[in-house]
């Protein structure tokens, strides 16, 4: 499944303006030739003790034929050293909708961290769709862009346009690097491209194709090849027939399948996953007003 995450996170960039004091507002970011439109019914409000600017009411942010829509969107700023004001992070709070012209990407709430250059949607459920498939769970959806990971957690679950499926606690999704010595614009039309090559499956998987369900603990996807595998008390169902082991390797392609007794069946470890656990999410939630004192 491809993933542009990327051109969803980007459309944060432009939430904040020192002339947001209107019921909407229009301007141009300093990365793209489209301006950013921002809308609310119940209007705009610019927090300067606070330092956020928040759309209540049906709000909704669009450039081109990306948006966001949510009940609010709160941006944070802080000051520059040099003078000005730099956005750091985003929140969509209530109903939200993340929209470009080929994914859609909903939850209860959704944060940007420009710092950590992570997207958290969370909720029961998010969902993320396209022309390729979709990516549910019932926690949270993470992107992390120094990372080039994704992380759907929460009874997870995956699909592609042929009705393979993957099911687990936890899904974990690499991105495609960008080549050696590749030039700006062709590692930007590679990300934007956001093509996955490798997921990784924890606690409870379950794989199913037309001919076969496959259980197991871990799972490891091979994109490129199709070929995943399984370990943990595997566990295999092709029609009325049920093999169980401890390693399996189900080539998604409609090539063979096997269970071992052993991992000595022929394929290489899992790719280790220790970065991904160490990566600590920011909440989705903003954090509230102070109350002021009573004089």
């Amino acid at each position: 499944m491809k993933v542009r995450f990327l051109m969803l996170a980007a459309l944060f960039t432009g939430l904040v303006s020192s002339q947001a004091a209107a019921q909407s507002l229009s301007f141009m970011p300093k990365n793209s030739d489209q301006p950013i439109v921002v809308d609310a019914e119940k209007g705009i409000e610019v927090q300067t003790d606070t330092k956020r600017v928040i759309a209540r009411g049906n709000a909704r942010a669009a450039q081109g034929e990306v948006s966001i829509v949510g009940d609010e969107l709160i941006a944070y700023y802080r000051s520059e050293p040099g003078g000005g004001d730099e956005v750091y992070r985003v929140f969509a709070v209530g109903n939200v909708t993340m929209r470009s012209a080929e994914e859609t990407a909903t939850g209860a709430s959704a944060v940007y961290d420009f710092d950590k250059g992570v997207l958290v949607l969370e909720g029961d459920m998010v969902s993320l769709t396209n022309a390729d498939g979709k990516v549910t769970a019932h926690k949270a959806l993470q992107y992390w862009a120094s990372e080039r990971v994704a992380v759907a957690d929460g009874d997870a679950f995956a699909e592609d346009r042929e009705k393979r499926r993957v099911y687990a606690d936890k899904l974990v999704a690499f991105f495609r690097e960008d080549a050696p010595g590749a030039k700006p614009a062709a590692a930007a039309a590679a990300r934007g491209r956001g093509d996955i090559t490798f997921i990784q499956g924890f606690g409870n998987v379950r794989v199913e194709t037309p001919q076969e369900t496959v259980r197991g603990q871990r799972a490891t996807y091979n994109v490129d090849s199709g070929v995943v595998t399984l370990d943990g008390s595997v566990r295999m169902t092709q029609k009325n027939n049920v093999l169980a082991g401890e390693y399996a390797v189900v080539n998604l392609r409609g090539g063979r399948s096997q269970v071992f007794s052993t991992r000595q069946g022929g394929m290489t470890g899992t790719r280790e996953n220790a970065r991904v656990r160490a990566l600590i999410a920011p909440s989705s939630k903003p954090d509230p007003i102070p109350v002021k004192a009573a004089p």
